[in-house]
């Protein structure tokens, strides 16, 4: 029995004992090129134009419809980008993009059978799960609609976890049976990649874990709540209380009113708190011999952040109760990752680029750790065009959750970092 002195002891969501896959359609978007038809078709073109697929992977809630304006106006910037292609110079290759997005799996109550309590095969699905089924979609859509000439992966949120763990499977994958991934570049949108649990809204979310009762009816709680409401009332407290633009409120009236969404993401959101921790080491790309040593931040370059650090230990240690479990799989994961990519090094012949854009004073990012990973990339000369990544910090005081209401503002941004990928 544990006395009120010492944590609680916490497990993660258990996970499945096989990887399930959806049983039903996971909804999607998709934005082809207008001009993919009528370049292959047209016989006076002497030079083959470069087919980019641009994979979008959403954030929690996985609803791929949050993004629908968002893809909109991407697609026009990116036909503007088509037209300049096709109009230069006669030696210069033209450029199409395809655009992907689809729901992560869960989130619609069509393409899973009604979850039940009890067994980790009949709750939500887990990152795990996720990572293996968006790998699967694209290496389908990349033989179905290809193959394309470079895949540029986008994730927004944990969508950027996602999409930084299916472009190292890519590159691992050369020792497997399965098909290679022309990955080239993964544009990160408000990443939680690292320490997400001690972002603010991570630790919230922690205390309420802590919680036995909370911890295993929360989503009953919230889900009974909703139901009192009527559809009328949900979408005018996202308009007019929440501020919501009128696409993103009827979506996430939808989303409130399904079956499983709430539990799903809920469930998920557990997990993330447990899997993203070390995005330093966790992938190699980024790694440092210091960043192993503190992982849960309880180390570090001294106390420059004065009380607020001792504030963020004290409230760290209030969950480290699960702090083990979690870890001792995350090292297992990294430990096969490393061991995957020797196996695939020799065969990469492209270094990935990264775009980080990270948002000012983000709930679901600590802003000490992320300044932290900033510095740390600049000393280790991981930055600029040399180093491969490059990192943006929001000064247009766009929030997280940037599908609601400045959809546009953003693609402006992808707009201009797809361009320099297209110029290399």
């Amino acid at each position: 029995m544990s006395s009120s002195s010492s944590p609680v002891q916490l497990q993660p969501p258990p996970a499945p004992t096989t990887t399930r896959h959806p049983t039903g359609p996971v909804p999607f978007l998709e934005y082809p090129s207008p001009n993919a038809t009528s370049a292959s078709n047209n016989s006076n073109i002497t030079t083959k134009p470069k087919r980019y697929l641009l994979f979008f992977i959403s954030g929690n809630p996985g609803l791929i419809d949050y993004y629908a304006p968002f893809f909109t106006h991407l697609r026009s910037l990116l036909n503007e980008l088509e037209s300049k292609s096709a109009s230069s110079s006669p030696g210069q290759q033209p450029i199409t993009f395809h655009i992907h997005g689809q729901n992560l799996i869960g989130f619609s109550d069509s393409d899973h059978q009604p979850f039940v309590p009890g067994s980790p095969d009949t709750e939500p699905f887990v990152l795990e799960e996720q990572i293996s089924h968006l790998y699967d979609s694209l290496v389908s859509l990349n033989q179905e609609k290809g193959p394309f000439d470079e895949i540029i992966l986008a994730g927004h949120s944990v969508g950027s976890f996602l999409s930084l763990e299916i472009l190292h499977r890519s590159l691992s994958s050369q020792a497997e049976p399965s098909p290679s991934l022309p990955i080239t570049t993964a544009l990160l949108l408000f990443p939680t990649i690292h320490q997400m649990h001690l972002s603010p809204s991570g630790l919230h979310l922690s205390r309420i874990r802590s919680i036995p009762f909370l911890n295993n009816y929360a989503h009953v709680l919230a889900k009974s709540f909703v139901d009192f409401v009527p559809g009328f009332a949900l979408r005018w407290i996202t308009r007019k209380v929440l501020g919501m633009s009128e696409h993103g409120s009827e979506v996430t009236t939808r989303f409130l009113q399904s079956r499983d969404g709430i539990w799903q993401a809920i469930h998920l959101g557990k997990d993330e708190m447990g899997v993203i921790r070390d995005g330093e080491g966790r992938w190699g790309w980024w790694s440092t011999s210091s960043a192993s040593g503190h992982p849960s931040g309880e180390q570090g370059e001294g106390t420059r952040d004065g009380e607020q650090e001792v504030v963020v230990v004290v409230v760290a240690k209030e969950i480290e109760g699960i702090e083990s479990d979690w870890e001792r799989v995350d090292a297992q994961i990294r430990q096969e990752h490393e061991e995957q990519a020797q196996r695939g090094e020799g065969e990469n012949k492209k270094k990935p680029k990264f775009f980080l854009y990270f948002g000012q004073n983000d709930h679901w990012v600590a802003d000490q750790y992320r300044d932290e990973f900033i510095e740390q990339r600049k000393r280790d000369g991981h930055t600029g065009k040399e180093g491969g990544t490059k990192i943006v910090i929001d000064e247009d005081r766009i929030p997280h959750a940037f599908c609601i209401n400045h959809s546009e503002q953003v693609a402006e941004k992808v707009k201009v970092w797809i361009e320099e990928v297209v110029e290399g």
